[in-house]
This record gives structure tokens, C-alpha cells and sequence, in this order.
């Protein structure tokens, strides 16, 4: 199945955590500790929505349903995270780049700030970063500090959605959905980025 959108936006909360495979070990006898950085990012979820009536909810209980629990995966676009007001259309500038920087072009004066999302990718390829450092235009490029690195090197003049970018993600169990009386449904799911 091909990666279906959540298309309901009436939520009341997001816990988004970006995991890393760390380990850290402290010796017992002088406290030192040794670090060891296995590479690995990945963002987690928690998500409640509001209270559903009715066809409102069996719609959303369908959508999960349909997701098979951690079989199938969904793109989800967080409407609590504050969108960028930036203009153009931005494109990755230079293809094969790796790692936690992203040089982009065709953006307009607006700056990215940290803390701000941008999405690469569509639909089962669909990844979000973070950006970890303001950055300001100059003729429309910037370099992007970002989090986690790059899932893959990118193509050149590949999109960049500033907008309303997305991630794609795994249900981490089915998704159960509590029904009251009226008809009232209410749903709290967990799920971790599809990689």
C-alpha cells in the first residue's frame, strides 16, 4: 500500500522526540564515560486528537484500521508545528550531498529559523529535518544546519517543501479507539518514522 495521507488535523497534542542510537557506559570507579555514536536517527510520535462524533470518528477508526497496525505507513503533517510565511519554491542545490547540511536554492528574502521543518521526498520517500541554526537567504540560496543527517544524497534540483512538510511514519502498535456514549470516539496513537 502506498503511503496515505492522515487527513484529519483536529489534534490536541504531539510528543515528537528525534531517537539516536547512542550508547553511553560510565565507569563505576572514576565516573568517566565512553560515547559511542552508532549513526542511527529516527523521530518518534505521540499523537492525541480531539474528541470525534459520529461518521467523523469511524472514518478516522477506518484509517487506522486500514493502516494494519505496523504494516502499512502514513505521512503525517503536523499542524501544531509553526510553518515558515517563506516564498519561492526551494530546490536542493547540488546533487550527492550527505551528512547535516543542506544548500538549497530559490528562496525568497524570508529567513528559515531554527527549530523550523522541511521536508525531502514524496510518499514512501517521503523524510523531515529540523533545522538546528537560523539561516538567511542571499539570491534566494541558503545552507541548511539540519537534523537528523541526510537519509540518502540528494538530486539536484530536487524539491525541498518549506510549507508543509511531512514525515512518514509506522504505527509502533494498532491503534485502539475508545468509544463513549453519543458516539464519541477519542484516539491517542504512537508511531515512529519509516525507514
Amino acid at each position: 500500500m502506498a503511503a496515505a495521507e492522515l487527513p484529519f488535523t483536529l489534534i490536541t497534542n504531539v510528543t515528537r522526540t528525534l531517537q539516536t542510537a547512542v550508547a553511553v557506559t560510565t565507569s563505576p570507579f572514576t565516573g568517566t564515560q565512553q560515547v559511542q555514536d552508532w549513526g542511527g536517527e529516527w523521530w518518534t510520535y505521540e499523537i492525541e486528537f480531539t474528541a470525534r462524533q459520529g461518521a467523523d470518528g469511524r472514518r478516522l477508526s477506518a484509517f487506522f484500521a486500514a493502516l494494519g497496525g505496523s504494516r502499512d505507513t502514513f505521512i503525517f503533517r503536523d499542524p501544531l508545528v509553526g510553518y515558515p510565511l517563506a516564498a519561492g519554491t526551494a530546490l536542493v542545490n547540488g546533487a550527492g550531498q550527505t551528512g547535516n547540511t543542506l544548500a538549497v536554492d530559490g528562496l525568497g528574502t524570508q529567513a528559515l529559523l531554527a527549530g523550523d521543518f522541511v521536508q525531502l521526498g514524496t510518499l514512501g520517500t517521503t523524510r523531515l529535518y529540523q533545522l538546528t541554526a537560523d539561516a538567511t537567504p542571499v539570491a534566494g540560496a541558503a545552507t541548511l544546519q539540519i537534523v537528523p543527517k541526510l537519509r540518502a544524497a540528494t538530486m539536484n534540483n530536487e524539491a525541498v517543501n518549506i510549507k508543509t512538510p511531512g514525515v512518514l511514519l509506522r504505527l509502533t502498535s494498532p491503534a485502539p479507539a475508545s468509544i463513549g456514549l453519543a458516539d464519541i470516539y477519542r484516539f491517542s496513537i504512537a508511531a515512529r518514522e519509516a525507514i
